[in-house]
């Protein structure tokens, strides 16, 4: 996990520093690039973008065409980013301009740099990239900060206008020369960030997961053979058994339940589960592979300048989609589960109420996971094919890609949702079963001792805390 780490760590506040052989190699691709590129057409460079592309600018022109273009494409809108996915953003942009970008100079990374040391951080919108051309909505409004146009926030958080910022910290707003505006928001650095976040997110919820269900599994009395590692190989399914052998581990010494046959959300948690674990592998393979190279339009390389596809997303999108399919099937199985002990076929206090009648128990929780549930299977429908051609059919098929992302942290929430509800019901089943364990001794620390009558809301949001401060990662939109 090197590169999610670390994209996790800058996210999250860590310092960067661009070494010196890196911008050397900058100013020699700058060289040559000019030089071949002064007396020839190239896109971004000095013509018109996208539709436009057609359209030679006048050296009079491309000053005020770098200004025109960052304020016309700020257009992204709702609700602001959390700061660490713009962080994110920023630092896989200053990655993928020092990888192999070319047309910009060293002081505009510097810049990037400088910034993520601040901890300033422009404010940029929920909404507005395709994912086609790079998401160049967004990246456009970290841009326009570094004109000293447009808002950020500041280290503290509190939000300022960008111009105050730079005074601020005595920094002078950057005047951008021809083909820097399109070389910071011509890359899917925003898509890529964010997939890259609710990867880290996803597998440490994941991994927080495998003792969650050894506790139901264990409020319920479960049987263990489904978890022996020498029934599991069999099926020639190796996530499966990587799962298996980790539950193994909780179960081989417990006692084995008196039933013939769990419910399968017990019985094929390593089937159900391998899915979401191979996708995040497969995930991260595609992150890894993206992130060590450069999303830009036009690419120079082996002296040749080439305007091809490179800021495309759609391996991006693909990645957001098995994703959010193999999340959904997981938070499936975790309703049943709860579904499960709060029924009156788990040999528990039915609701897990201890005077139940009289007391609804836990049956409210269920239905609440029900609803959210039913939100999870629309914000699993793929986005990889879901294009609406822009730019005058220029782009005639875009990915979607930064949608697509985007909603893997919001089912990545509902994944921390639905693990607190099932550590909540084992939490109260143990109670009522008499039994003990460690996490629940930590978990009781949590509840608040000057008060006895928690509503379940309160109690489930306690439980999210506790996973939280357990779980590196956690992103909330």
């Amino acid at each position: 996990m090197g590169i999610l780490r670390e994209l996790w760590e800058v996210s999250f506040g860590k310092k960067v520093e661009i070494k010196e052989e890196d911008l050397e190699n900058l100013e020699k691709r700058n060289r040559e690039f000019y030089e071949l590129a002064k007396e020839k057409v190239i896109y971004g460079f000095n013509t018109g973008l996208g539709p436009m592309a057609e359209i030679r600018l006048s050296e009079e022109d491309l000053r005020d065409f770098q200004i025109l273009t960052l304020r016309s494409h700020s257009t992204s809108t709702g609700k602001p980013l959390p700061i660490p996915l713009v962080r994110g953003a920023m630092y896989l942009r200053l990655k993928h301009l020092i990888n192999g970008g070319v047309g910009i100079r060293p002081l505009v990374l510097k810049r990037l740099e400088e910034f993520l040391n601040l901890g300033i951080t422009p404010v940029v919108y929920a909404y507005g990239s395709v994912g086609a051309s790079g998401d160049l909505s967004p990246l456009s409004h970290i841009a326009l900060s570094m004109m000293g146009e447009g808002w950020v926030y500041l280290k503290n958080r509190n939000k300022v206008p960008s111009i105050v910022a730079h005074r601020m910290y005595n920094l002078e707003p950057i005047s951008f020369e021809p083909r820097e505006a399109l070389a910071l928001i011509n890359g899917y650095s925003f898509s890529l960030s964010n997939l890259g976040l609710a990867i880290y997110e996803i597998r440490n919820l994941l991994e927080f997961s495998y003792k969650v269900f050894y506790l139901s599994w264990r409020a319920i009395g479960g049987r263990k053979a489904p978890f022996d590692p020498r029934a599991v190989k069999m099926m020639g399914d190796s996530y499966a058994l990587k799962i298996a052998e980790r539950i193994w581990k909780f179960v081989e010494k417990e006692e084995d339940g008196k039933r013939v046959q769990d419910p399968y959300s017990f019985r094929c948690f390593p089937q159900i589960t391998s899915p979401l674990l191979r996708a995040l592998e497969v995930s991260e393979g595609i992150f890894g592979e993206l992130s060590s190279g450069c999303s830009d339009n036009p690419i120079f390389s082996d002296g040749g300048i080439f305007s091809t596809g490179n800021f495309h997303g759609q391996s991006i999108s693909f990645a957001s989609d098995i994703l959010a399919i193999g999340i959904t099937a997981f938070l499936g199985s975790i309703e049943r589960r709860v579904f499960y002990i709060l029924s009156d076929k788990s040999d528990l206090p039915y609701m897990l109420s201890a005077n139940p009648g009289k007391d609804p128990g836990l049956m409210m929780l269920q239905t609440a996971l029900a609803s959210i549930f039913a939100e999870s299977k629309v914000l699993s429908t793929p986005y990889s094919y879901q294009s609406v051609p822009t730019g005058n059919d220029q782009e005639d098929w875009v990915p979607m890609s930064f949608g697509g992302t985007l909603r893997l942290l919001k089912l990545a929430e509902f994944m921390l949702m639905f693990l607190s509800a099932e550590l909540l019901c084992a939490y109260k089943a143990f109670k009522l079963r008499g039994l003990r364990d460690e996490t629940f001794d930590e978990l009781e620390e949590y509840f608040p001792q000057y008060r006895k009558n928690l509503s379940l809301y309160e109690e489930w949001e306690i439980v999210q805390k506790f996973i939280e401060e357990r779980v590196e990662g956690i992103i909330r939109l």
